[in-house]
């Protein structure tokens, strides 16, 4: 017999000289719940017992606090905003009671007679906004589409960051680039070229080529929406099924006709989000209208007019309005009037992202 078969014999028998209530779990050596031989077993259970009870409530508090905390967080925001709306209200108080809802259509501000009206700077807070919607959907919806489908991945790293610096360019920078080029460019050449081509046909393309105005300041404020505008649209083109795109190019689409077709149709929720961001974002411009519009008390009748919008007229006069009670109350107003005007816009925007998008919102499109 070898060396191993006789070692294997020696460990069986010693296994086998092992009492066998050694290895019977009933064994009071092998019992949780027996004393040990000091006889401790039953404090020693309830001092694990009253350890597991402190540590449960620790958690508790900890859960607790931890949530009142996020309660507070969010509960904040709407204290902000109750804040804001409410100061207004009591601050406007004055100019609602006394002028009731004929100060949405009344043209007169005459701060001497204490009449005031804010239908002219409410016809000139659209026009501006209007004329940079129309100006940058455009070209925002083409260089997004250039970006998603047609554009180099070297290249789209670089125009993405310029467009994000662009974006966060502070709004005086823009006003002082619109005075340096943007005014004698409408005056030598676009607005002349304006009234001498369609100003024959139609008045609304007429009027003084003096650069300054609510086409320039529209221009202007549109050069600002494009990076937002862009981005949520390449975001949105970005997150298109690829296996879309995929049946697209079988059934024979080119790729015109896939972006076109397909992809455009699909991210029209997305579109109209980044339309409604834009919007937001020109009706509350103030530095770069304030140096562009021209700033006169005046319903603008053609594009190349002067006018003022409702953000213009408090940066540039409320400093003075404060020395008045009704001057005040009549501008903190108009500043009702547009924080109302942006809630609605929103809320509309919102509703229809629900219905278009089956009741979801996107991350990128909505915030939901």
């Amino acid at each position: 017999m070898d060396e191993g078969q006789i070692l294997a014999k020696e460990t069986l028998s010693s296994l086998s000289a092992v009492p066998s209530r050694t290895l019977l779990p009933s064994s009071p050596e092998l019992r949780p719940d027996s004393s040990d031989s000091r006889g401790h077993g039953p404090e020693t259970k309830s001092v694990l017992r009253d350890l597991r009870k402190v540590s449960i409530k620790r958690i508790h508090r900890s859960e607790r606090i931890f949530q009142g905390t996020l309660l507070i967080g969010g509960l904040f925001v709407l204290a902000l905003f109750a804040t804001v709306l409410g100061v207004s209200l009591v601050e406007a108080w004055p100019s609602i009671t006394r002028f009731g809802w004929s100060f949405l259509w009344t043209s007169t501000w005459n701060p001497h007679r204490h009449i005031f009206g804010a239908w002219t700077y409410i016809v000139g807070t659209f026009w501006v906004t209007g004329i940079a919607l129309l100006f940058a959907i455009p070209i925002a919806i083409l260089s997004s589409l250039f970006l998603s489908d047609y554009s180099p991945k070297w290249l789209v790293g670089a125009v993405s960051t310029l467009m994000e610096m662009l974006a966060g360019i502070p709004s005086i920078v823009f006003g002082a680039f619109g005075i340096i080029f943007m005014v004698p460019l409408l005056r030598d050449h676009v607005e002349p070229f304006l009234a001498n081509t369609l100003g024959r046909h139609w008045d609304f393309f007429n009027g003084d080529a003096m650069g300054y105005g609510i086409l320039a300041a529209g221009l202007v404020v549109g050069i600002m929406v494009i990076p937002l505008v862009a981005t949520v649209t390449r975001d949105s083109l970005v997150m298109v099924p690829r296996e879309t795109v995929e049946a697209s190019y079988a059934l024979g689409s080119t790729k015109a006709e896939m972006v076109f077709f397909v992809k455009l149709p699909a991210v029209v929720p997305g579109i109209i989000g980044s339309v409604i961001l834009g919007f937001g974002r020109a009706i509350g411009e103030t530095m770069a209208v304030l140096l562009l519009i021209g700033n006169q008390a005046s319903i603008p009748t053609s594009i190349q007019d002067v006018g003022y919008t409702i953000s213009s007229l408090l940066a540039n006069t409320f400093t003075y309005a404060v020395i008045d009670p009704l001057y005040s109350a009549a501008e903190i107003e108009l500043g009702l009037i547009l924080l109302v005007i942006s809630l609605v816009v929103n809320t509309l925007g919102r509703e229809l992202l629900m219905k278009l998008m089956g009741g979801r919102l996107a991350g990128s499109v909505g915030g939901g």
